[in-house]
């Protein structure tokens, strides 16, 4: 299958370099470890972006899915778009679910 073209939405992309630089602080080569696991994620999904569950009680357009990654405590959160992945968080299992909502109001970062 052939990968989907894919995107981040700005904040997810702060996310993804600030939970670098916290686990490489906590353990040198651990945020090296984290990226790699994120990014095959995002490699997944853009495989098989239809794959992973639809995010729980959310079942309007955009649909949105959550990909849990392997190793660490982190769901890649996206939809689909014109065939283009959009991811909207890399989000960490103890942050509070949802707060990623308010990226979905404004879709003009995306749309970049």
């Amino acid at each position: 299958m052939t990968p989907s073209a894919w995107r981040e939405h700005p904040a997810a992309r702060e996310e993804y370099l600030e939970a670098l630089v916290w686990y490489e602080r906590q353990d040198p080569g651990l945020g090296e470890r984290l990226a790699e696991d994120l990014d095959s994620g995002v490699d997944f999904i853009r495989k098989w972006p239809d794959a992973a569950p639809i995010y729980r009680g959310r079942r309007r357009v955009p649909l949105i899915r959550r990909k849990g990654v392997e190793v660490f405590p982190y769901g890649i959160v996206y939809f689909v778009r014109d065939g283009e992945v959009i991811i909207i968080a890399y989000a960490h299992e103890r942050r509070r679910p949802g707060y990623w909502r308010t990226r979905l109001e404004s879709h003009r970062p995306l749309d970049s």
